[in-house]
Formats: C-alpha cells, sequence, structure tokens
C-alpha cells in the first residue's frame, strides 16, 4: 500500500501570521522539500476572485518540474465551480477542495444543509476531473461531524468518481485513537485512497497522523515545522522521520533539518532546541544514569543516531553526574571518584548549568565560560 507525505508548507503554512516569503524563498522552499524526498507537495491555493493572481502559483507548479522531480504537484481550493476552474486552468497534478461535513460547518458558516454539500460532490468531482487526472476531496471538519454523514459524504465522493478523501481535523481536537478508528471505517467504504490533515491545538497533530497511517491511511499532511494556521498542523520533519526509523521510509532527515532551519529563519520562528528531530538539544544529556548508559551503548537512551537526522551528540557533566560518567568523560580528573564528581557538580552549581567534559575542573579549578 502507498503511504506518503503531503507537505502544505506553502499553502498551509501561508496562513501563519508570520512574514510572507519571497517569490525566491518559495522556489527555494520547493527544492528543500524536494529534497526531503515528500511525495507530495501541497504548492497553495487557487480562488476565482478577481484579485486573485494566479501567476505565482503557476511558476512555483512549473518550477517544481525540475526542483522537485519526484513529487506530486498539487492545488488547493474551496468546494465552488468557479474555484475548481481556477485551479484546474493551472494543470496541476493533483486537484483537491475542501467540502465542510460538519453542521457547525454548514450552516452556521455557508448556511446550507447536508444535501447541498452531497450535491456538490456530484457535480464538483466531475467537473474537478474534466481537466486533472486525480482529484481529492477534503472533508473539512471530519472529526466533529456527524458519522453517519460523513460515510454518506465518503459513498457519495467514491460514487462521484474522487481519487482521495481527505479527512480534516479542523481544530485539532480529536485524540489518535479516534481518527484510527475514522480512517479504518472510511477505508472501509472508500475503495480509492484515505488522507488526513490534522491540526496541532492540542499537540496532538503527529500523533494523530502516525495513527492514521498504522490505521490504513494513505496519505498525511504534513508542514515543515509544522507552520500553519493557529498552533499549525503534524510537523514534515516528525513524520518523516517516524515513517523512516519505524517503517523503513527513504526521506532525507538531514535535508530536513536544514530546510527547517532555512525557513524558520526566514519567517522569524527559531527552532526551539529541545524540537524533536530538528533541534540542537535533543542529543544533550547530563543525567548520571542516562550518561552511563549512553556511554556503554548509545541505543540505551536513543532512538536513533544523531547523524541520522544531520544531528551531535552532546555528553555534558553537571550536578546529575554520576561517578561512572565523570569518570567516563573526564578520566583527566583522575584520583579519588567520589571527590572528583563532588568537584564536578560543585563547579556546575557555581555555574548554573551543566559544562562540556572538556571544561571540567582541574583540582579544584573553577569552570571557565
Amino acid at each position: 500500500m502507498t503511504v506518503g507525505l503531503v507537505d502544505s508548507t506553502l499553502r498551509e503554512g501561508s496562513q501563519a501570521p508570520v512574514r510572507y516569503l519571497s517569490r525566491v524563498e518559495r522556489l527555494d522552499l520547493v527544492a528543500d522539500l524536494g529534497a526531503i524526498g515528500v511525495e507530495e507537495l501541497e504548492l497553495g491555493h487557487a480562488v476565482a476572485e478577481v484579485a486573485y493572481d494566479p501567476a505565482p502559483l503557476a511558476e512555483l507548479l512549473a518550477a517544481a518540474v525540475d526542483l522537485a522531480p519526484r513529487a506530486r504537484r498539487a492545488v488547493w481550493c474551496r468546494a465552488r465551480p468557479d474555484d475548481i476552474e481556477a485551479a484546474a486552468a493551472l494543470r496541476p497534478d493533483v486537484l483537491s477542495f475542501a467540502l465542510p461535513v460538519s453542521d457547525l460547518h454548514l450552516t452556521t458558516r455557508l448556511r446550507v444543509d447536508r444535501a447541498w454539500a452531497l450535491e456538490q460532490l456530484a457535480c464538483l468531482v466531475p467537473l474537478a476531473h474534466s481537466a486533472v487526472g486525480y482529484v481529492s476531496v477534503g472533508l473539512e471538519d471530519a472529526t466533529r461531524a456527524d458519522p453517519a454523514f460523513v460515510d454518506d459524504v465518503v459513498v457519495a465522493a467514491a460514487r462521484a468518481g474522487a481519487d482521495r478523501v481527505r479527512l480534516a481535523d479542523t481544530v485539532g481536537v480529536a485524540e489518535p485513537g479516534e481518527i484510527a478508528r475514522l480512517v479504518a471505517r472510511v477505508r472501509a467504504l472508500f475503495p480509492g485512497e484515505v488522507g488526513v490533515h490534522v491540526h496541532d491545538d492540542f499537540g496532538m497533530a503527529t500523533a494523530g497522523a502516525v495513527a492514521a497511517l498504522r490505521a490504513g491511511a494513505h496519505w498525511a499532511d504534513v508542514s515543515l515545522t509544522g507552520l500553519g494556521e493557529r498552533a499549525g498542523i503534524s510537523r514534515t520533519e516528525e513524520v518523516a522521520a517516524w515513517l523512516a526509523v519505524r517503517c523503513g521510509g527513504s526521506y532525507d532527515l538531514p535535508a530536513a533539518r536544514t530546510a527547517a532551519a532555512r525557513l524558520s529563519a526566514r519567517v522569524g520562528r527559531p527552532v526551539p532546541g529541545h524540537a524533536p528531530v530538528i533541534g540542537d538539544d535533543i542529543f544533550a544529556c547530563e543525567s548520571g544514569l542516562h550518561l552511563a548508559g549512553l556511554v556503554a551503548d548509545p541505543a540505551t537512551y536513543e532512538p536513533y543516531p544523531p547523524d541520522l537526522v544531520g544531528a551531535r551528540r552532546s555528553w555534558r557533566l553537571g550536578q546529575g553526574s554520576g561517578r561512572a560518567a565523570v569518570a567516563a568523560l573526564a578520566p583527566e580528573i583522575g584520583g579519588d571518584l567520589v571527590a572528583a564528581t563532588a568537584l564536578v557538580r560543585r563547579a556546575a552549581e557555581a555555574r548554573g548549568r551543566a559544562f562540556d567534559p572538556a571544561q571540567a575542573p582541574m583540582s579544584g579549578t573553577s569552570v571557565r565560560g
């Protein structure tokens, strides 16, 4: 079964309240995402409004052929005939339109009913298919919709000829188990491919994407550093790393680290040191128990080797260091190991933080820096 990532940094990420990317920066990002190895790039959204200029999106689509040759090129739009025609005119590989399925969105936001949604599927999927070979229907707010109606929509999408349904946890409220059950139910009803789009409002986006893939989803939407509306969505680097480490995926994780650093600098959101996969401090360790295990065998407390993600180990001495760690990392101190460990702990306390073993105190001297 095909399992892949739909990177939406250039579509979902454009909704984040950050600095806009320039034309050259967007092209660089396409190349960066291509280097990671994501299978599909959602390059932007098309709308059929007077002020809309399709030229920048058309340029991205054309450039992606060379900058990310292994990735399918996708365009997103609303569930409107004029939007779909505008998106189709760009000749993407994938056309994806979003259709609300919860009563909250249908009746309160759009002031329509469920029958309207089913009618739209019957006409919009064939309209999209008349110009584009692969059509994806995004079911907006699917995790808060009536499950019976979601089933009706999925069956109607299949009948209309949709190639993929994309289940959206629009406000990030679904637990991973709920998403897994939703995917399993939809897989039983829909003969095509199933994708998910999970938001991170409660910090569960990556877990939701992983649960969906484990439950049989073919695709998971992701965004580099999770960039997107509100708290963003599942992170490209995290889901790619999980697929690479646990499922044998062929993503270039050092490339993801480089791309994340470049994007973060450009939009003004620094990568935290503890950020999974891409943080500078994720292989730093001071704890005596952990250091003793790491010295014996790094696999004891590392989920994967640092070089897999382009990172480096940083083993430090400090208040939590034990005798085994001091003996292994600062053997030059010599003498009574108990006294040496006490010396290291006092030095770290005076400094207010752990330090590199190369700065270990000698014979009672203080730590520099």
